[in-house]
């Protein structure tokens, strides 16, 4: 199988090049050098991919199971509660839609309204940075996180915006302990 019937398979089946590591016990970045040419394909890595797209399966979309969090917490009305004896719910989603690790977060709040309101719910890519004036999860050290516009970071203080009421939210960077993207809303 070469890269390009790979990277069709994947495209067609929804998984994603990071499902296909897993299954092959490889890591992203040896299969990403592998899909863009800059590696060869090991002997035992053909027979692990055939079996990973299963030749006599039915294509179709694979769905992952991710947590869903939404208590509100404490330290504010838009904050929400991010430990792991906090998960609402799971969900599935469409493998093809998340790269890597993902959480759905409940609104909570009217911070966000007219854009988001509380009760629905978003996909938050982990580990994936926000572009500026996009919608982001900022994750406190305190365990708790808020869903807010991404404005930027300078002088160890992030920047962000709130619709409702419209202003400037402003937190010390030490506070923060990672901002992820929003991906998708529900």
């Amino acid at each position: 199988m070469k890269p390009p019937e790979i990277r069709d398979r994947l495209k067609r089946s929804g998984r994603s090049q990071a499902a296909l590591a897993r299954a092959i016990g490889k890591s992203k970045d040896s299969v990403s050098r592998l899909m863009t040419g800059q590696r060869a394909m090991e002997v035992e890595e053909a027979a692990a991919i055939r079996s990973f797209f299963d030749e006599g399966a039915e294509a179709g979309p694979q769905f992952i199971q991710i947590p869903v969090y939404g208590y509100a917490a404490a330290g504010g009305e838009d904050r929400v509660a991010l430990a792991e004896d906090q998960v609402l719910d799971r969900i599935e989603v469409p493998a093809g839609l998340v790269r890597g690790d993902a959480v759905a977060i409940r609104i909570a709040g009217d911070s966000m309204e007219p854009r988001l309101y509380s009760g629905e719910m978003v996909i938050v890519g982990l580990g994936v940075p926000p572009q500026k004036n996009g919608d982001c999860v900022v994750e406190l050290r305190d365990g708790t996180a808020m869903v807010k516009q991404y404005q930027g970071t300078r002088d160890n203080v992030v920047f962000l915006h709130q619709l409702n009421p419209d202003k400037e939210v402003r937190l010390d960077a030490s506070k923060v302990k990672a901002i992820h993207a929003v991906i998708y809303r529900r």
